[in-house]
């Protein structure tokens, strides 16, 4: 069933979603969602798309998150031609880390520096079409599939455009406009979001972005729509003094709800740091649990059997229409070691992972994060230290194995990192980057 969303041009309004596809966010304030009629093929085509039209690329990270990636990946190159040294972890020094890191000479800290550091690090981007004589308003619609027989997103606007973000990266869209009294419509067009990386608009949330869209060693993908990091969440009618800005309303649940399908709440935080919370902050009907993990080496060295293999089962049971949301405060530590875990155990490089882990630099509402910080609790060098001091590094196990062998030495099955890998993998399409 499609879904109708009337806009009317104002305020950020998340649409609902459709399937198991997220709907875009737009921004702009939409009335009661209803069910659409039948898309009908090309009647005249009498409306001029001009943006996004015939097959274009659209970038939806930040420009200054873009140009790190880049320069990572150069240095990467550099650093590592062929593609077996490119993903080993034995060609990082265990003695110098991380001044002879893969990505050495490049520095988050710089990038965000030099950029908008007001801006968040997700970009948005508009459709547009040329206004046609006499049109009171536009349907628009958005599919992944060319024939949107698999239920397309539906916008109203009253004018020839429609802003959007939080679409899958690496991901080939159709669209179409139709004139609101469906007299007219336009040819249908078609563009490609780049790169391996899915950031998240859902403010005030921040620090938000899906794991899935990264390649693996091995020539999978992770998918996208099942596993979501961020920040805290916090209702509105909680009261704790110890959230940190993160207060949700019910347009804002709505984000998380209907548009990234978020049916499981994994708290990490302690308890000291939930108030009064004792279910999900996004409603009753979304499962909630809480595990105090901790961060970088401390998690690595003494993560109980019985806490790891629980994060094992939430992962592996994630589901497009019940996705996992994984926080602890900001989404950074805590949140950012279990993650590279997860990450490295699906089989993304070393490279990818640490990135992953510094993106928290570049969103505006959370902390800065380096691979070589190491102040304090927050030292990520100390937990790839860790690492490197594992049997199967020095054996020159690949990072994949290294985390795999470490899940099992702690009493996760075989068979459930086989079903983690099976549920949260997929062949890359012919058509991905």
């Amino acid at each position: 069933m499609k879904k109708n969303i009337i806009l009317l041009a104002s305020s950020l309004f998340i649409l609902t979603a459709c399937g198991n596809q997220p709907a875009p966010a737009s921004n702009e304030q939409s009335g009661e969602p209803g069910t659409s009629e039948v898309i009908t093929p090309t009647k005249d085509g009498a409306i001029t798309l001009t943006a996004n039209k015939d097959g274009e690329e659209v970038t939806i990270v930040e420009e200054q998150v873009q140009a790190y990636v880049d320069a990572m990946y150069a240095a990467d190159e550099e650093a590592a031609p062929s593609e077996d040294e490119k993903w080993e972890l034995r060609q990082v020094s265990k003695k110098d880390y991380p001044d002879t890191y893969l990505g050495k000479g490049v520095d988050a800290k710089t990038y965000r520096d030099t950029g908008n550091k007001d801006k968040d690090n997700f970009e948005k981007f508009l459709l547009t079409w040329d206004a046609l004589d006499g049109a009171t308003g536009y349907k628009v619609y958005l599919d992944t599939d060319k024939d949107f027989s698999e239920g397309a997103t539906t916008f109203e606007v009253t004018e020839p455009s429609v802003e959007m973000n939080n679409l899958f990266c690496d991901s080939t869209y159709f669209w179409k406009v139709e004139t609101a009294d469906g007299a007219h419509d336009s040819a249908i067009g078609s563009f490609k979001t780049k790169g391996h990386f899915r950031n998240i608009n859902a403010a005030p949330a921040y620090n938000v972005r899906d794991i899935g869209g990264k390649h693996t060693r091995d020539g999978k993908r992770i998918k996208q729509g099942l596993i979501y990091r961020g920040s805290e969440l916090v209702d509105a009618e909680i009261n704790s003094t110890l959230n940190h800005g993160v207060t949700l309303n019910d347009e804002n649940k709505a984000i998380f709800r209907d548009e990234l399908h978020i049916g499981f709440e994994f708290d990490l935080r302690k308890a000291d740091a939930i108030g009064t919370q004792v279910g999900s902050s996004l409603g009753e009907d979304v499962e909630y649990e809480r595990l105090a993990l901790g961060s970088f080496a401390d998690l690595w060295n003494n993560v109980s059997a019985a806490d790891l293999k629980r994060s094992v089962e939430i992962f592996k049971n994630a589901t497009p229409d019940k996705a996992v949301y994984c926080h602890c405060w900001g989404g950074a530590d805590r949140t950012g070691t279990l993650i590279f875990i997860l990450e490295a155990t699906l089989g993304v490089n070393f490279l990818e992972c640490c990135m992953d882990y510094e993106f928290t630099s570049f969103d505006n509402g959370a902390h800065e994060r380096y691979r070589d910080r190491a102040v304090q609790n927050y030292d990520f060098p100390k937990f790839i230290k860790a690492v490197y001091e594992c049997q199967e590094y020095a054996e020159g196990k690949p990072l994949k194995d290294i985390c795999e062998e470490w899940m099992l030495d702690r009493g996760v099955e075989q068979a459930d990192i086989d079903a983690l890998r099976a549920n949260l993998l997929e062949d890359v399409p012919a058509t991905a980057e």
